[in-house]
């Protein structure tokens, strides 16, 4: 390029330099910085980044330090990648107190660090042991408004493994899950290693299904026995309920099975779980025979099953055999909350039976449940649909007046009947649009 006598610009020495970084040729790419300014091509924080990053991958920090000072004292300002870089050489060779004083450095420079940078600094020091000083950056890291990813978690889980926090990797674990990072085989690897107990596994499993990582919830199910751990009723429990989810009906009936057989009792909790897979899967009768067997088993169903089996009678259209059910509950002394009503509610809508609908959503109230946002909705949707729209605008301000709102079934419901420009439905729009505060 220059024999033909094209004069580079920053930009393409930069590009270059970088190139020759990322292929090891680093006394390549610091001859050619040198050579910039003879041609009187002044380099920019790219340039020395590149070079810098290269140097302390090359464990040459020193160097690399030095080539920073020199980029200072020329007045050119640095980035977030410049501290990473040299933030992760220092902390390679062991120097978390300078890896420390640099991320200080950058605040003060009002260089925000990034996911990456606190990364660099937490795995450093949880791999030096120093793991409250790595939880207190994680700390400041979210407070920062930096969002953490797997591999933060991977860290912190590790080092607390390590350092035989068993109890608070696991909290961690579960605050990951919360935040819809999914762990990946590195976290399974680090925790593999260091549970020792039914309980720990049960909450591995837990957060493995609800990320709907099945297959990975499976494997730790497997390694218990591996390492002589009977599983319990609540391993057994969560993961049925993760394979329902997964939609591997036929596997979560065969670890109810093999659950019986191994001498685990199932309680309230599996039943229901069960009771609602099946359910959902549009087996009643299965659910049925369930709930017959729960009996048997002087297991009491409780409100949680009754919800799900009403529930499942009216998605399978037998909204008599759900208003019995829902009858029998006042027979045996149990006072139904607001789930169950809303399930039966919900049932009687969707027969057009909305007479009776609104008699148990009145019923509701007068026997001390009170209605809540989720039944308000499905009484008001089963008056829209039917379009007895009088009554839908009543408990439609009724509802506004309680502070609850409308969901998206009922918005969508609103919205689309009011294009007919009836006055019933413009003030129920109206309406609507002021409780949403739109102007």
């Amino acid at each position: 390029m220059v024999a033909r006598g094209y004069q580079p610009d920053v930009y393409t020495y930069s590009t270059i330099i970088n190139g020759m970084c990322k292929f090891g040729k680093t006394n390549v790419a610091i001859g050619l910085l040198k050579g910039m300014a003879d041609r009187g091509c002044e380099p920019n924080v790219v340039t020395y980044s590149a070079i810098i990053d290269a140097l302390c991958k090359d464990e040459l920090v020193g160097e690399a330090l030095e080539l920073f000072s020199q980029m200072r004292n020329k007045g050119i300002s640095s980035n977030v990648i410049t501290y990473t870089s040299l933030i992760h050489g220092v902390c390679k060779l062991g120097q978390k107190n300078q890896a420390l004083a640099l991320m200080n450095e950058m605040v003060e420079q009002n260089i925000l660090p990034n996911v990456y940078t606190f990364n660099v600094l937490i795995d450093a020091l949880c791999k030096d042991g120093m793991v409250s000083e790595a939880q207190n950056t994680f700390n400041v890291m979210i407070q920062r408004g930096v969002e953490p990813d797997v591999v933060t978690y991977n860290s912190l889980i590790d080092g607390l493994c390590i350092s035989d926090q068993l109890n608070e990797a696991l909290a961690l674990l579960k605050e990951m899950v919360g935040r819809n990072i999914s762990p990946d085989v590195f976290t399974f690897n680090i925790l593999i290693h260091t549970l020792s107990d039914i309980f720990s596994y049960s909450i591995l499993i837990n957060g493995y299904c609800k990320c709907k990582m099945i297959d990975d919830a499976n494997e730790f199910f497997d390694e218990m026995s591996h390492k002589g751990l009977v599983p319990d009723v609540v391993t057994y429990s969560t993961l049925i309920k993760g394979m329902f989810q997964a939609g591997r009906p036929q596997t979560a009936k065969e670890l109810f099975k093999n659950m019986c057989s191994h001498g685990q009792q199932p309680n309230t909790v599996t039943f229901s779980i069960m009771i609602n897979g099946l359910c959902r899967q549009g087996n009643l009768d299965e659910a049925l025979t369930l709930l017959k067997e729960m009996g048997e088993s002087q297991l009491k169903p409780n409100l949680v099953t009754y919800s799900i089996l009403i529930n499942g009678m009216c998605k399978a259209g037998k909204i008599n055999d759900a208003k019995e059910l829902f009858s029998s509950l006042f027979e045996i002394g149990l006072q139904p909350d607001v789930y169950v009503y809303s399930a039966i509610m919900k049932g009687l809508c969707q027969q057009g039976l909305m007479d009776e609908a609104y008699k148990i959503f009145r019923d509701m109230e007068k026997g001390g449940c009170l209605p809540n946002n989720y039944s308000y909705n499905i009484i008001i949707q089963g008056f829209l649909k039917h379009e007895d729209l009088p009554k839908a605008s009543e408990l439609f301000n009724e509802m506004v007046d309680k502070g609850f709102s409308t969901d998206v079934a009922t918005t969508e419901l609103v919205v689309h009947l009011s294009q007919n420009n009836d006055l019933i439905l413009s003030k129920l729009r109206n309406r609507y649009e002021a409780s949403k505060g739109v102007q």
